[in-house]
């Protein structure tokens, strides 16, 4: 329930009109930063101190006020591309700022909780890949998902945008998705590489 609930908040906002391998790429941090951070479990595991959360407090509203904005604008008013841009520049940047706020050993630990919660959606990131030693022929199937879950993203985000779904149910539409692709992308490791996989994701997240 647990999982089911985090990978909800770890939904990337994209809405493209043009071609997603030309205006995309592959990160280590696929998701929010800033929305996990705000799940009391994980700001109790990490030792997040008053100031440290203040300030992913002002992240996180800023984040979702934007995203927002940026989700409902008409595609006449503005380019898939350019919404494309502005929206990986805003998630990148939050990123960035929400872990800068963390100490050496809250980051490392930060990596292995991102790693439990996006389960093996967190193949899509470089740095996973090459720790688990993929192979050129596994990294271009997990690219061939991720490439395809965008495009689903990006269709339900055109759906919202519309008016034609609500935010409810595209999150929900969003979850059920990751779920099933993380389940195939499981599918393209071998036992060993899911047992080292296992190793990355330390000890469990304490239920809330």
């Amino acid at each position: 329930m647990l999982k089911t609930k985090l990978l909800a908040l770890f939904v990337v906002a994209l809405t493209a009109t043009a071609p997603l391998r030309a205006t995309t790429r592959a990160t280590d941090y696929p998701g929010s930063v800033t929305m996990l951070m705000e799940l009391p479990s994980v700001r109790s595991d990490l030792g997040l101190g008053r100031d440290q959360a203040a300030k992913l407090n002002d992240l996180g509203r800023e984040l979702k006020s934007r995203s927002q904005s940026l989700l409902k604008v008409r595609s006449s008013e503005t380019s898939g591309l350019t919404t494309d841009q502005r929206l990986f520049a805003l998630i990148d940047g939050n990123n960035a700022q929400a872990l800068a706020l963390l100490s050496p050993v809250q980051f490392a630990r930060f990596s292995e909780i991102q790693n439990q919660i996006l389960g093996y959606s967190m193949l899509v990131s470089p740095q996973i890949q090459k720790q688990l030693r993929c192979t050129n022929s596994q990294s271009a199937s997990i690219e061939a998902l991720r490439i395809r879950g965008l495009e689903f993203v990006s269709e339900m985000n055109r759906s919202f945008g519309s008016g034609v779904i609500s935010h409810k149910n595209r999150v929900e539409i969003l979850r059920d998705y990751r779920n099933r692709q993380a389940e195939e992308m499981k599918l393209l490791l071998s036992p060993a590489q899911r047992k080292a996989f296992a190793a990355l994701c330390g000890k469990p997240l304490a239920k809330s």
